[in-house]
């Protein structure tokens, strides 16, 4: 089977999409090893490295990205690096800024999740059956098309 066929499906869908079709707590548990504070911070770097190519974080932004105050973040990414999964560094002297970087073992831990994340969504639609699936793909995009017009007509900012 080709990487292209075993994607199937999913390979259509946007991340956002499946992140709502899929997100639950109970999938948080099932794939979460870490406490829920350090996976949120190591899925944040992951996606912060993905989506700017940067591999360091200050953590100012990530007090920002997580809404927690600056002890409770520095908190979380000591016991990261205690646990070998980020290392802490600044530039210069300080000054300049205090940052974070996923190791290689918390790379391929993450790499590890998305991978069984990936394979047990392709899992559920290959259940439901593809073509019911993106039947309900195109049913949730009307409702939400649906549900945009009505909040603008009652004069609420959109969902």
């Amino acid at each position: 089977m080709t990487e292209l066929q075993q994607e199937g499906v999913l390979s259509t869908l946007t991340p956002e999409q499946t992140d709502k079709l899929f997100h639950s707590p109970a999938m948080r548990r099932l794939f979460q090893k870490n406490a829920s504070d350090e996976y949120a911070l190591i899925w944040l770097l992951s996606k912060h490295m993905k989506d700017s190519g940067s591999e360091k974080i200050y953590l100012k932004d990530m007090v920002r990205e997580m809404n927690l105050p600056l002890p409770k973040v520095t908190a979380i990414a000591r016991s990261l690096q205690n646990k070998g999964l980020v290392t802490w560094t600044h530039d210069g002297n300080g000054e300049e800024g205090t940052y974070i970087m996923l190791t290689e073992l918390a790379v391929s831990s993450v790499r590890t999740r998305r991978q069984a994340l990936h394979s047990y969504h392709q899992r559920v639609v290959n259940a439901f059956g593809e073509e019911r699936f993106l039947h309900l793909i195109g049913e949730i995009a009307q409702l939400e098309g649906i549900l945009q017009q009505e909040a603008e007509k009652v004069g609420g900012d959109a969902p």
